[in-house]
């Protein structure tokens, strides 16, 4: 471990000024009702996120649904037909049945095996299973009724062919309207590629570390594009000009914990203000401006000291802990 351990908002804090990330460090307490507002709504944001997961997750299983209502009245309405027939053929239509469950058990096989997390794997497994002995109870209905009147009983499995179509319906519906509120949040909050982690108050999610540069932190949420992880940082309070340096540096750390984390150094991370996204890139001139932040801070700790390093009133402020500092310039 490289030292002391600070995390990526202490950074933030030191690249804002020394003197407020010092006096953080359990000498003063942040002030202001922003405070509390921004808490509330960074906690808003991640339930916000969560729901993309779980909007797409039943937009998946609804699919499943689809799938299987549809092959379900499919099965239905062969029986029907078969009665229609002057003679009832057990083989040829139990090969055909064998056909379509077997195409079905491919296609989700290769959803399990290339799509689906390990939850939805077992629901596959169990949907399969339901089904299979559905099928199987149909086939054994086909050739138990044969005495029945054929007419009658071909009406009747069309009939509930229909009722498994009205099911296939519904679930595509459920389908839809999960997509819809998906990509509705992934467009409200700018999201391109899977959410492969989501910070919450509520959970207590992963901490990145990095042992090497003493640095630890949570990022808002990560997004995953292929084997590349991009961290991004939400800020809800007042929209500056440009993104600040303070918050250039704290989406720098969370790029540092990516590549420690992954093994590849993102391109850049993303920091977002109310309506306004900016891509920061990462390299190694940023990293190494990261480095040099990270030893001036564990060199004031030595020191003992810290001080203001502007001479901007409206910094000060701004600052949360200026009633506590003694070199506020207003």
């Amino acid at each position: 471990m490289a030292g002391e351990v600070f995390s990526a908002a202490e950074v933030e804090k030191f690249g804002y000024c020394p003197l407020s990330w010092w006096l953080s460090r359990k000498l003063a307490p942040e002030e202001g009702d922003e405070l509390a507002a921004g808490t509330v709504r960074h906690e808003a944001v991640a339930e916000d996120l969560k729901g993309i997961e779980s909007n797409e997750s039943k937009a998946r299983e609804a699919e499943v649904g689809v799938m299987y209502f549809a092959l379900a009245a499919t099965l239905v309405a062969t029986v029907g037909l078969t009665f229609l027939g002057q003679q009832f053929r057990v083989p040829e239509f139990v090969s055909a049945i064998a056909l379509i469950w077997l195409l079905a058990a491919v296609f989700l096989l290769y959803r399990a095996d290339r799509l689906a997390p390990a939850a939805e794997r077992l629901l596959a497994e169990r949907v399969i299973l339901v089904t299979s002995m559905t099928a199987v109870v149909i086939a054994i209905a086909a050739v138990t009724f044969r005495g029945v009147e054929s007419g009658d009983l071909a009406l009747g499995f069309q009939a509930l062919a229909l009722i498994w179509l009205i099911g296939a319906c519904v679930f595509l519906y459920r389908s839809l309207r999960s997509l819809e509120v998906a990509i509705a949040t992934r467009a409200r909050h700018g999201v391109a590629g899977d959410l492969a982690y989501v910070d919450s108050a509520t959970e207590n999610p992963k901490l990145f570390v990095s042992e090497r540069y003493g640095l630890v932190g949570r990022p808002d949420y990560v997004l995953a594009q292929g084997d590349v992880h991009i961290p991004v940082e939400v800020k809800t309070g007042r929209v500056p000009r440009g993104p600040l340096f303070s918050h250039i540096l704290q989406v720098a750390a969370y790029c540092l914990l990516m590549e420690e984390a992954y093994g590849r150094a993102p391109p850049h991370g993303i920091l977002r203000y109310e309506g306004t996204t900016h891509e920061i890139e990462y390299n190694e001139d940023v990293k190494r401006l990261l480095i040099v932040k990270l030893a001036e801070m564990r060199a004031a700790l030595l020191k003992g000291e810290a001080h203001r390093n502007h001479n901007r009133p409206g910094k000060c402020i701004g600052c949360s802990r200026r009633s506590a500092c003694p070199e506020r310039l207003a």
